[in-house]
């Protein structure tokens, strides 16, 4: 029996070209810590401890211990300094990047269907960003008032895609059984494989696919959202 669906945000929610944001928010970032740290050396120590972060599988520590224990290392002193830099960049600033995505067609309608049917929701982002930058981009998707069960995020996981433990972590944090859950992403690799690979239900999203080489027969349904709107009333609940 159905009883919560977990969105992916980017590519399926929220429409982003990656390369154009990632781009964006290094440069943008990287400006914001200049005063204390040359922008080479920031930029390469944040993408070093954001690689380990990635490979965090540790339930005894958050993905935001294991990125600033690592940051720590690499940039000493400087780090208290350089902290409150970027609580005032997420604060003031990050909200900028709004200018190179736009919402998803039927982002709302998909979410708000899920509602409608009586279902949970959760936001299952990568969790590689604190809370207010992922409330952000879940604003610029215009999904972000809606009654999210979970958002997950750096600060609370204790892995990331496309590790399953990220997947098996959400499950145990609304206290479902993994099969009761299904998965809606654009991702093969990160969002459909590791998610079915627990047994949770999936539905690849087709608009912006990523990592698709698999094709979309592994997934238990495909299409874009307006598809997805029409397959959800076919699942048993």
């Amino acid at each position: 029996m159905l009883q919560a669906v977990l969105f992916d945000l980017d590519g399926t929610l929220l429409q982003v070209n990656t390369d154009e944001f990632m781009s964006a928010y290094i440069k943008a970032i990287a400006t914001a810590a200049a005063p204390v740290v040359e922008p080479g050396r920031f930029v390469q120590s944040l993408l070093a401890s954001t690689s380990v972060m990635m490979q965090n599988r540790a339930q005894g520590q958050t993905n935001a211990e294991a990125f600033w224990a690592d940051f720590n290392l690499r940039l000493g002193k400087t780090i208290a300094e350089l902290k409150p830099l970027l609580d005032n960049f997420y604060t003031h600033q990050f909200n900028n990047l709004s200018r190179v995505t736009r919402p998803g067609d039927k982002a709302r309608q998909a979410v708000q269907k899920t509602l409608d049917l009586g279902l949970r929701i959760v936001l299952a982002t990568n969790p590689l960003f604190p809370e207010s930058a992922i409330r952000d981009r879940m604003n610029w998707a215009g999904i972000g008032d809606l009654p999210w069960e979970l958002v997950t995020s750096y600060e609370y996981m204790h892995s990331s895609k496309p590790h399953p433990e990220y997947y098996l972590e959400i499950a145990a944090q609304i206290a479902l059984k993994p099969e009761h859950c299904l998965m809606v992403g654009n991702d093969m690799q990160k969002d459909i494989e590791p998610a079915s690979a627990v047994g949770m239900r999936t539905f690849l999203v087709t608009d912006y696919l990523i990592n698709h080489a698999t094709g979309a027969t592994r997934s238990d349904g495909f299409g874009n959202l307006s598809d997805l709107i029409l397959w959800l009333d076919t699942m048993p609940r």
